[in-house]
């Protein structure tokens, strides 16, 4: 092992969000090709303690601050001398990005110092982001000048679909763009696993077998769009269709949520869970679930698609989204537009045809593994590390 990747990231525990499985998971998967190493931000020491325990040791935490009203820190690795002194020690190899801030620029920078690729990785729609939390079109102008200029000086950049490196595009970045898939942790379930699990879960919430169970798995905030999801399960409950819809997942919005699923009248069917770290358990909610409604746009990539189709669980999602790029309509999940009517309608048909069984057995074929995207990678790091050596020679 004479390899050395270390991976980036402006987030962390108890900040859990895509990015961060996707960190994870890479480091998970590469500790047996690499040394692999990951540098998130310190959230104070409880939840660093916490966050070794729960969800991921070894990690080094490099400096922040908290941001006055708002969940998450700001991530400062530059003023951090004990993460220089790391990474001499580490002697990288490669650098790998996994956000566009703070770390994406300390990486450039110290890079191009030492003459180490810089690798990053497009995983969300920030603009979007930037709207939400600002609600200023200056602000989000500002940072996403910030954003563009740290992916620009990165070497390599690295998007997890074809619809997510159009967006760079739109965001002006004029570069090569490597897709690279992400995968999942969760391998195809057998039919006894799928089996126990339900049952777990229908015992837990008491679930009566006319009823039928939506689920959303992710970060409880208003760009994903969950406020649509509410609105058809009011629609169905208006037509006599029962149904629960459970939203695993915690946010700086959900309490927002809790109030928008009181006011549409669908407060005793929307059941929130909270956030999920162990994956067994979030592993029961996608083998007892009849489909998983997935309306969001601003996402880059369908990893809960993914991980609810290893369970046999298809999902539904908004025409010419990321995730419709993993899905054939009918075949593997669902796809139709973004108009509450026509959703419920869909649902209705769906399971009133007996396609649907055809379609939850077809659906596990999206199980992409880490072991197959991380493949994929370590020919990429491969051939950036023999290039940056004949450079460098």
């Amino acid at each position: 092992m004479n390899k050395t990747v270390i991976l980036g990231i402006d987030g962390w525990y108890p900040q859990v969000d895509g990015g961060t499985n996707v960190v994870l998971n890479y480091r998970k998967n590469l500790k047996d090709w690499c040394d692999c190493e990951i540098i998130a931000p310190s959230y104070g020491k409880e939840n660093d303690a916490a966050g070794e325990k729960k969800y991921c040791a070894g990690v080094f935490h490099n400096f922040s601050l908290g941001v006055p009203g708002l969940s998450f820190r700001n991530s400062m690795p530059g003023a951090d001398r004990k993460l220089k002194k790391f990474l001499d020690e580490k002697k990288p190899d490669i650098l790998h990005a996994h956000s566009p801030f703070a770390i994406c620029g300390y990486f450039a920078k110290y890079g191009k110092k030492y003459g180490i690729p810089v690798v990053f990785t497009f995983h969300t729609r920030f603009k979007d982001e930037f709207m939400r939390v600002t609600h200023s079109r200056f602000a989000t102008a500002i940072m996403m000048s910030v954003i563009m200029r740290n992916i620009k000086r990165a070497d390599y950049v690295w998007s997890v679909s074809e619809s997510s490196a159009q967006t760079l595009r739109e965001y002006g970045y004029k570069g090569e763009i490597k897709v690279m898939r992400n995968g999942t942790d969760m391998p195809v379930a057998k039919a006894e696993e799928v089996k126990v699990l339900s049952a777990e879960l229908e015992k837990e919430y008491v679930i009566s077998p006319d009823e039928r169970i939506f689920m959303y798995a992710g970060r409880v905030v208003s760009v994903k769009n969950l406020a649509f999801s509410f609105q058809v399960v009011a629609e169905l409950k208006r037509r006599g269709f029962k149904c629960r819809f459970f939203v695993v997942g915690g946010g700086d919005e959900l309490e927002e949520h809790k109030k928008l699923a009181s006011k549409l009248g669908v407060a005793n069917e929307v059941v929130f869970t909270g956030f999920i770290g162990d994956r067994k358990e979030l592993r029961r909610f996608y083998a007892r679930a009849d489909l998983l409604l997935f309306p969001s746009t601003f996402d880059t990539f369908g990893l809960v698609v993914q991980e609810a189709a290893s369970c046999y669980t298809p999902s539904f999602v908004p025409e010419g989204s990321c995730a419709a790029e993993l899905i054939e309509n009918d075949v593997t999940g669902y796809a139709d537009k973004l108009d509450v009517s026509v959703w419920a309608d869909r649902i209705q048909k769906i399971f009133a045809d007996d396609n649907y069984k055809n379609v939850c057995k077809n659906c596990s074929s999206l199980a992409y593994t880490w072991q197959d995207a991380l493949s994929a990678a370590k020919v990429e790091y491969e051939r950036i590390i023999a290039k940056n050596s004949k450079l460098h020679k």
